[in-house]
């Protein structure tokens, strides 16, 4: 019994700080001057989970329900030099281990996608970067999730006021 928690106080800071190591860079750009953030954390997933589940989409609830977190942050206007720099150390630090899986570049602006198989197994990281003179931003998101049906949370956009019947 001594053993099983002495690796248990060994292991778990282990995983713990595994589980996630985009976190900190997300957290520094997060807090400074110059940026917006948004975090969705594991209950506003729940959340979301239940209204796709209510709205009929069986898919893209299960998809919510798997995400434990979604970070984004946004320059808020000028050079994203040292962010982009950052950003891509980060992704290409090798024993983070994460894989390109898609590049998309069109009139100056450079979209690169980026994932790895994260702690506890079975779930992953993906991170995108966008970067250009129209806007600099990185996206993470971390969980139980299928990189196909990712494309899907593109569907998900918060209703604007001219979108309701009273807004028009």
């Amino acid at each position: 019994m001594k053993r099983i928690l002495l690796l248990l106080l060994i292991v778990l800071p282990l995983l713990c700080g595994a589980q996630n190591v985009s976190w900190r860079f997300f957290d520094r750009y997060a807090k400074s001057p110059g940026f917006s953030s948004v975090q969705l954390e594991r209950k506003m997933m729940r959340m979301m989970s239940r209204q796709a589940a209510e709205r009929g989409d069986e898919k893209l609830a299960q998809l919510l329900k798997g995400i434990e977190s979604i970070r984004i942050v946004a320059l808020d206007g000028g050079d994203g030099g040292q962010f982009v720099a950052d950003a891509e150390a980060l992704v290409n630090h090798a024993s983070y281990r994460f894989q390109p899986v898609m590049s998309e570049s069109r009139d100056g602006q450079v979209t690169r996608f980026y994932l790895r198989n994260a702690v506890p197994p079975g779930y992953s990281e993906l991170v995108m970067l966008t970067s250009g003179p129209r806007e600099t931003v990185a996206v993470n998101i971390y969980g139980c999730f299928d990189l196909k049906q990712v494309s899907r949370l593109s569907t998900i956009r918060p209703k604007r006021p001219s979108d309701s019947p009273e807004g028009r």
